[in-house]
C-alpha cells in the first residue's frame, strides 16, 4: 500500500496489516473543474525536494489558527519534534528559532543565508545582483511548493497535527496509468478504509461554521453524500470525522449517526458497525447505492465490491455489464434471492391511492401492461437504482422462525440455492405458482372480482409468481413473488425466465393507481397455492448487448423519422402487397403515410407524430382504413367504414428500443379477415424502423384448437416472431369486474392505458 508521509511529503510503501501500522485516509469527492493532483504529477514535484526535505522547514499549511482545533480532532499525539535546521543553527546572520513558527525567509534573512554560503564555498560565486532582483529560490520544502495541490497539503497538515505520520489519498497514492495497479487498489479499498485509524471526510461544498442540525443546512446536501465512493468510505471505517470547507471539524460518524442515517437511508447498525453487513439482505445492500452516481459507469459495480466481500477484476468499458458481472458474482457466493427483488412492491398498506377509507378504492380496475424495459427483460436489475424504487431497506431474507405456514412445517425457502453457468445462461431454480385470477384475488384485497387477460397468447407463454426467499419488514411473514413468463422453450429443455408486471388502472379514468412487479404472499396463500406451486428449473439469459444503454436513448428530439427495411419490403412482395413509405413534405411535416397496395384492396397508415417537453416526449397516431368501400375496419356489421387508429407515446428517461405492436383488424365482404400489426423499432435519434407483420383469420367456422392456430403470419416480415393475437373474437369484460393485463417486458414506453384501437 503506497502512503504519503506527512513530515517530509514523500510516498512509502507500508502493510496496512501490520498491527503497529496506523495511518489515516481521506475520503473526498474529486474536482470536477481543475481535477486532481495524480501519482505522477505530484512525484515530479516531489524529486525537486527528495526524500531529506524536512517537512516542517516552514509552515506546511494555512492550518494554523483556523478551525480544526486539536480538542476537536486530536487523538492525544503530539506531532514528531523537529530539530533546527544544521545550515540555520550554524549561521551568523540568521536568527534560530523554532522551525514550527517559521514561516518565511525575509529578505534580509535570504540575504545573510547567501552570505553565509558564498563565506564558507558552499556555492559558487555569483555576480552581485541588486535586491529586487534577486534569483528565485526554490521552496524551502515540499509544503511550500506552489505546484502542490492544496488539498493534498491541507489533508496531510490535518493528519499530522492529530498525530498520524502517514495519509492515504486516493487520486495521488494509485498510479492509475497502470491497470493492474488500479485493479488491486480498487478490489483492496474496502480493507484499506477498514483498517485506517481514522478516515477524514473532506467535504469541499460545506461552508466554514456549519451547523449541521439546523433545518436549513448544506450538510444534508454535500455532493460527497451523492457518490458511489463514498458509500463504502462512509461505512468500512471505524472512525469517520466530517470536515468543512476550511478543515474544520463538523462532528464525526458517531456523533452525527442519526442525521447521517436520515441523508443515507443506511441503518444505523451498519453505520457504527453494530451488525456485521452479512446481517443485512443483498437488496438493503444494493439499495445504499441507489441515486449515487460515479463518473465512469463501471464504477456504480466496482465501489460496491468491498460492500460484498466481492474480487472481480475490473474492465473498463465494458458499461453497465459490470453491474451484471457483479450481481453474478454476488449469486454465486451469496445464497440471498432477495438479489431478484427489485422494482414496485404491492403493499396493502398503501392500499393502491393510500386511502384509508376502503369506499374510496376504485371497484372497477383495468390491467393494461406498461413496459419500460427492452423485450425479454431478466431478472437482473440494470443498476443499483432498481432497489432504491422498491424501497428495499424494509427488504430482508426469511427465515424459518419468522416464517410459518398453517398446519404445516414446510418451507419454500428451504431448498438449496445453486447456480450453474451454461451457454443459455444461468441455471436456477424457482418455486413457481401459476398466474391466475383466484391468486390475484388473494394478493389484492378488497377486490370483488378481477378480470385477468395477458398480452402474449397463453400458448406462447406461460406466466408465474417466482417465490423469492426473502420477506417485506413491514409484513413479516409474507413471501415475496415476482411476476415473471417463459416462452415455449426453442430448445427442449430449457426454459427462459423473463420479467414482467402488472399494471393496475382504474377502468373508469384510466389513470395508472399502480405497477407493481413484486406481490406479497402470505402464509395462508402459500399454504392455499400449494397443490399448485412446481419447483421449475430456468435459465437467466445472457446478458444482451442490444440492451444496452445508448447515450441516444437519453438525447431529446428535434423530428421523427420512419424508415422500411428492404426485408420488410420482400417479404410482403412475397405475398402479392407492394410497400410504399412517403417522408413528410413541408406542408405536413409530422406525417409519414404508408400504403400496403394489393390486386384486392389497398391498406393506408398516417402516421402522426408530436414533439412536447422540449423533444422529451413524443406521440405518433397511426391512422389505418381500407381505401375499398366494401371493406370495414373491426366493423362486423354493412355501416359505412371508419378510419381507426392506434398510438404510442415515449419518454427521453430512456427511449424504449420497442413500441407495440399493435393489431388492425380489416374485414372485407366475403373474405377472410386480414390484420395488420405494426410496431416501431428504436434505431437512433428520432429514427424508427417500421415493422409491419400481416395475418389471415379464417372467418368460417371455429375449429376447437387454440386462436393462434388460425393465424396465417406472413414469415420474414418481422424479427419479433409470430403475431399477437388475445381474446380475437371476444367482446370487453364487463365495465364493473377489474381487469389485469399481463405483459411481457418489452415494449417500453407506449401509454396502453389509453392505447388501443378507436375510431
Amino acid at each position: 500500500m503506497r502512503l504519503l508521509d506527512t513530515e517530509n511529503g514523500q510516498f512509502v510503501e507500508r502493510d496496512p496489516a501490520d498491527e503497529e501500522m496506523v495511518y489515516a485516509i481521506l475520503s473526498h469527492t474529486w474536482d470536477t473543474e481543475k481535477g486532481e493532483q495524480t501519482y505522477k504529477e505530484l512525484k515530479k514535484i516531489q524529486r525537486r525536494h527528495g526524500p531529506r526535505s524536512q517537512a516542517l522547514q516552514s509552515n506546511p499549511s494555512e492550518l494554523e489558527g483556523s478551525g480544526a482545533s486539536s480538542s476537536e480532532l486530536d487523538r492525544g499525539r503530539s506531532s514528531p519534534t523537529s530539530s533546527p535546521s544544521p545550515l540555520l543553527k550554524h549561521s551568523p546572520s540568521v536568527t534560530t528559532r523554532p522551525l514550527t513558527d517559521l514561516v518565511r525567509l525575509t529578505p534580509s534573512e535570504v540575504e545573510a543565508l547567501r552570505a553565509f554560503v558564498q563565506a564558507y564555498g558552499l556555492a559558487s560565486p555569483t555576480p552581485a545582483s541588486p535586491a529586487h532582483h534577486l534569483p528565485a529560490l526554490p521552496p524551502q520544502s515540499i509544503w511550500d511548493d506552489p505546484e502542490l495541490s492544496p488539498k493534498i497539503r491541507d489533508a496531510c497538515a490535518v493528519a499530522r497535527k492529530n498525530g498520524y505520520r502517514y495519509i492515504w489519498i486516493d487520486s495521488c497514492c494509485i498510479d492509475k496509468s497502470s491497470s493492474s495497479e488500479l485493479s488491486e487498489a480498487i478490489n483492496s479499498m474496502y480493507k484499506w478504509y477498514s483498517l485506517s485509524a481514522m478516515c477524514y471526510a473532506y467535504l469541499a461544498d460545506v461552508p466554514p461554521g456549519e451547523d449541521c442540525q439546523a433545518e436549513v443546512s448544506f450538510f444534508p446536501m454535500s455532493r460527497w453524500f451523492t457518490r458511489g465512493w463514498t458509500l463504502q468510505e462512509l461505512i468500512a471505517p471505524d472512525q469517520v470525522e466530517f470536515l468543512s470547507k476550511d478543515w474544520a471539524s463538523i462532528g464525526s460518524k458517531h456523533t452525527l449517526v442519526d442525521l447521517v442515517e436520515s441523508i443515507t437511508d443506511i441503518e444505523y447498525k451498519a453505520l457504527l458497525k453494530l451488525r456485521p453487513l452479512e446481517g443485512f439482505s443483498v437488496a438493503q445492500r444494493l439499495s445504499w447505492a441507489a441515486n449515487r452516481s460515479t463518473t465512469r459507469e463501471e464504477d456504480r459495480a466496482y465501489s460496491l465490491l468491498g460492500i460484498f466481500h466481492i474480487h472481480m477484476p475490473t474492465l473498463y468499458g465494458e458499461g453497465d455489464h459490470a453491474f451484471r458481472r457483479l450481481q453474478e458474482q454476488i449469486m454465486q457466493r451469496i445464497p440471498d434471492q432477495s438479489l431478484f427483488a427489485w422494482g414496485e412492491v404491492y403493499l396493502p398498506s398503501a392500499e393502491l391511492h393510500g386511502s384509508s377509507d376502503l369506499s374510496a378504492i376504485p371497484k372497477a380496475l383495468l390491467g393494461i401492461a406498461w413496459n419500460w424495459y427492452s423485450k425479454f427483460q431478466n431478472l437482473f436489475a440494470s443498476s443499483p437504482d432498481e432497489f432504491g424504487r422498491c424501497k428495499a431497506r424494509g427488504i430482508t431474507r426469511a427465515h424459518a422462525n419468522t416464517v410459518q405456514y398453517p398446519s404445516t412445517s414446510y418451507h419454500w425457502y428451504d431448498s438449496e440455492i445453486e447456480y450453474s453457468s451454461t451457454p443459455y445462461g444461468v441455471r436456477t431454480q424457482f418455486w413457481t405458482i401459476p398466474l391466475n385470477r383466484d391468486l390475484l384475488l388473494r394478493v389484492i384485497p378488497h377486490m370483488e372480482d378481477i378480470q385477468l387477460r395477458f398480452r402474449t397468447s397463453e400458448d406462447s407463454s406461460a406466466w408465474y409468481l417466482a417465490i423469492l426467499g426473502c420477506q417485506h419488514a413491514e409484513y413479516p411473514g409474507h413471501l415475496l413473488g415476482r411476476v415473471c413468463y417463459i416462452p415455449t422453450p426453442e430448445n427442449s429443455g430449457v426454459e427462459l425466465v423473463h420479467l414482467g408486471y402488472l399494471r393496475l388502472s382504474s377502468r373508469v379514468d384510466g389513470d395508472a393507481l399502480s405497477r407493481p412487479d413484486l406481490f406479497l404472499l402470505s402464509p395462508e396463500t402459500m399454504e392455499h397455492c400449494r397443490p399448485h406451486a412446481q419447483l421449475k428449473t430456468v435459465y437467466i439469459p445472457h446478458h444482451n448487448r442490444s440492451n444496452q444503454i445508448s447515450n441516444l436513448r437519453r438525447q431529446p428530439y428535434t423530428e421523427i423519422k420512419l424508415m422500411l427495411l428492404k426485408e420488410t419490403r420482400d417479404a410482403l412482395r412475397s405475398r402479392g402487397y407492394s410497400a410504399d413509405l412517403r417522408d413528410p413534405d413541408p406542408d405536413y411535416p409530422t406525417i409519414h403515410r404508408l400504403t400496403l397496395s394489393s390486386d384486392a384492396h389497398t391498406v393506408a397508415v398516417e402516421f402522426r407524430h408530436t414533439l412536447a417537453e422540449g423533444g422529451g416526449h413524443f406521440t405518433i397516431h397511426a391512422e389505418a382504413k381500407m381505401t375499398s368501400s366494401s371493406v370495414q375496419v373491426d366493423c362486423p356489421s354493412d355501416s359505412d367504414q371508419e378510419a381507426r387508429t392506434i398510438f404510442w407515446s415515449d419518454y427521453r428517461s430512456l427511449w424504449s428500443t420497442e413500441l407495440g405492436p399493435d393489431s388492425v383488424r380489416l374485414s372485407a365482404t366475403g373474405e377472410d379477415t386480414l390484420i395488420v400489426d405494426l410496431g416501431l423499432d428504436f434505431a437512433g435519434a428520432g429514427v424508427y424502423i417500421l415493422r409491419i407483420q400481416l395475418g389471415v383469420v379464417d372467418d368460417g367456422p371455429p375449429a376447437p384448437s387454440a386462436v393462434g392456430s388460425a393465424v396465417e403470419s406472413i414469415e420474414g416480415c418481422s424479427s419479433s416472431g409470430p403475431i399477437d393475437i388475445e381474446d380475437v373474437g371476444q367482446e370487453e369484460a364487463a365495465a364493473g369486474g377489474h381487469e389485469i393485463v399481463c405483459e411481457n417486458t418489452g415494449m417500453g414506453g407506449v401509454d396502453f392505458s389509453e392505447r388501443g384501437v378507436s375510431a
